[in-house]
Formats: structure tokens, sequence, C-alpha cells
């Protein structure tokens, strides 16, 4: 079976190496494809794709994170129309690539959020600031990632600055309850198909409140709850991922909200503090399931 997977790094980036090295061992061909060399068309009432350098591939997975371009998109979209298989699919990264379009989605299926405002203006960040209980609040760009592009804001003039250096008025910046690391924990959970395959709890830097394990290089393995496994697979299929990274915050007294949904999820930290082989179980899922296409 050939493995396409779509990617702007090269296949020293971990999670390229690790799964061209789980397929490689599984008997199965890899081709690392980058956007740049796709050449996508129409003819004839048809879409047509080609791929410099290499063949095309029995199933494709998607590898660009939350910060994909429409290009990239479209090229996704682009092996659909041609008939190939995708993990995870162009409609589920439409969604999850953007953050409060992710709220929306688990909302709208009944999964517990933050509280959160989408705003384009100073204005509008106050009267999210006034509706949240005043400050410090959480601002968030819709496509951040890694902890980047994620703020605290504690006062009228740093909203005043983010604001004008941080929004973009065609996307909107998030505006989201604070909840403080003393109390809570964070916790990553990932999802393949419809089942956790491995989580981690995260803590915080000293003086940071972001636990994002490219921040803080550190997880602890975790076996979640019944109800927390059941959340972090539901999260996933409200958007239509078949491979996530669910991330949530549970309170003291157990309550949890889903903080965000990654559709390209990272696994070198969740490896090293489980010991799991991730990579080797994404592509045994994808064999089990498109194998038989190829």
């Amino acid at each position: 079976m050939l493995i396409g997977i779509l990617s702007v790094r090269d296949k020293s980036y971990h999670p390229n190496q690790r799964l061209i090295e789980a397929a490689s061992g599984s008997g199965h061909r890899v081709s690392l494809i980058h956007t740049r060399d796709c050449f996508s068309e129409i003819n004839l009432g048809r879409p047509g794709l080609k791929i410099d350098g290499g063949g095309t591939p029995d199933v494709l997975l998607p590898r660009i994170g939350a910060t994909i371009n429409d290009y990239a998109l479209t090229m996704v979209r682009h092996f659909e129309m041609s008939g190939i298989p995708v993990v995870n699919n162009f409609q589920s990264i439409l969604l999850a690539r953007n953050k409060f379009l992710t709220l929306q989605t688990l909302v709208y299926n009944g999964v517990t959020v933050p509280d959160t405002s989408l705003v384009v203006n100073l204005k509008g960040f106050e009267n999210a600031v006034s509706r949240l209980g005043g400050y410090p609040v959480v601002a968030k760009m819709p496509s951040s990632r890694q902890g980047s592009g994620v703020v605290l804001v504690d006062s009228a003039a740093t909203a005043e600055f983010v604001m004008e250096n941080l929004q973009d008025n065609s996307r909107g910046i998030l505006v989201q309850e604070y909840v403080a690391p003393e109390g809570r924990r964070d916790v990553r959970a990932f999802v393949l198909g419809d089942r956790v395959i491995g989580a981690m709890e995260l803590r915080p830097n000293s003086g940071d409140f972001r636990s994002n394990i490219h921040l803080t290089g550190q997880g602890k393995a975790v076996a979640l709850s019944r109800e927390l496994s059941e959340l972090a697979v539901r999260s996933g299929k409200a958007l239509g991922l078949e491979i996530s990274g669910t991330d949530m915050v549970v309170s003291e007294d157990g309550a949890a909200k889903v903080v965000e949904v990654n559709y390209s999820p990272g696994f070198r930290g969740l490896e090293k503090a489980t010991g799991l082989d991730i990579a080797s179980r994404i592509v045994r899922h994808v064999v089990d399931k498109f194998g038989e296409r190829a």
C-alpha cells in the first residue's frame, strides 16, 4: 500500500519520520508529498491530479497544522475529488483549523466548551470581557498553534494592544474565559477512530498559564476515566475527524470542558510520556480501513 503524507516539512520532522518508519516496518511504502509538488486541474469536466516526483497514493494523510493555507486545503479537497481517501478529510479540516468554528460545532453537538466570544474590534472585546465577568481573559488567534497566538489579557490597555497588533479583521480574535492553572488539570487525548489510544496530563511552566507540550516539553501519562474518553471521542466525531488530539480542562470537581481539537496532532510528547508506538497505530488503522483499496 502506498501511503501519502501531505506535508510542508521534510522527512526529518518528527511525525513524518515516525510515520515513514512505522509504514516501512509494516511492509508499506510512503510518499512524502509537498503541496508545491501537487498540480491540480479540471479537464473535460473531471478533476485531474499530478504529483511531481511521485505516484498517486492509495490513501492520503494531511499533516499540516492549524496554519494550513487555502492552497494546501484546496489540494486536500482535490485529492478527495480524485477518488483518493483522505484522513482527515477536507470538511473536518475546514472546521478544525478555526478555533471558533470548532467551538461552534462542539456546542451544537452538546459538548461543553469554555465561554468564548469572537470579536473584530475593541468595543467587541470590551463587551466580551464584561460578559465574562471582567479581566483577566484569554485572547486567541483563530488559527494559532502550539501555544503561539494565545495571550493572557489582564487590563484594558493590554486589550487595546492586542486588538491593534494581533487581530486580523478578516478572521477576528477569540476572547475566552480564563481558568487559573491552580486546581485545574490539562489533558490531551489522542483519538484514533472511535477510541482514545493514549493520553497525557500537562502542566504549565511556572508563571505561564499555557500547558502546550511544545512549551512545557513534558507530559505525564494518564489513564482517562470513561467519561473523559467518551468526551474526547465525541468531540472528534462531531468534527468528522478520524485522527484527533482533544485538549480538555478538568476542574477540581471533575467537570471537563473541551478547549481545542487538533486535526493534525503531533505525538512526540505522547510517545515519550506513554511509551506507546503512536505512529504504528496510525498506520495500522489506515491500512485496516483502506487497505482493500490498494
